[in-house]
């Protein structure tokens, strides 16, 4: 992964918040959701290779599969399936991560199994196609690990800012 990722997940980033002025706190806070933003992006990008190299797999299993026409026009169907519908419980973001966090993210995907992987998804051997159905599912896990360390951080910088708002701290009021 990335070394913003450590850097952000190592718990030197968050010692000593309550010294920090607010505009600092923001800062670390926008800088987590950036980070969260692009490993949210990549790891949806991950679960749709996925969802095709299972769909062929299952298909092969049906003595099926070598379809890629016919995967591509059920691509709609196969990348919908268990989408939630409006109202997911967390604040809604604009998903416009930075490109100098994605792109190293995408980079570790793309070697996991890459675009040529899935282009040539119908050629693949059975042992070809399990082996990329593993790596994408490694690759995945440790994205939700990263993830969830980031979301413990954004955790505790929220909880500095309202703990700060409660206490009526004077730089929160003045801005």
């Amino acid at each position: 992964m990335i070394p913003e990722i450590s850097r952000i997940a190592d718990p030197a980033y968050v010692a000593g918040l309550s010294q920090l002025s607010i505009d600092d706190l923001r800062s670390k806070r926008t800088e987590c959701s950036d980070i969260e933003n692009a490993l949210s992006y990549v790891r949806r990008l991950a679960q749709g290779r996925l969802d095709l190299l299972v769909a062929e797999s299952s298909q092969r299993g049906q003595g099926q599969g070598g379809d890629l026409a016919g995967l591509v026009d059920n691509l709609p169907d196969l990348l919908s399936e268990g989408v939630r519908g409006p109202g997911s419980g967390r604040i809604s973001q604009e998903l416009d991560p930075p490109d100098e966090i994605v792109d190293p993210l995408v980079a570790d995907l793309d070697s996991a199994v890459g675009p040529h992987v899935m282009a040539a998804l119908a050629e693949l051997g059975d042992d070809e196609l399990s082996a990329a159905v593993i790596a994408l599912r490694r690759f995945e896990d440790r994205l939700s690990k990263s993830r969830s360390s980031v979301h413990d951080t954004i955790d505790l910088l929220n909880t500095d800012l309202a703990r700060r708002i409660a206490d009526g701290d004077q730089e929160i009021t003045a801005s």
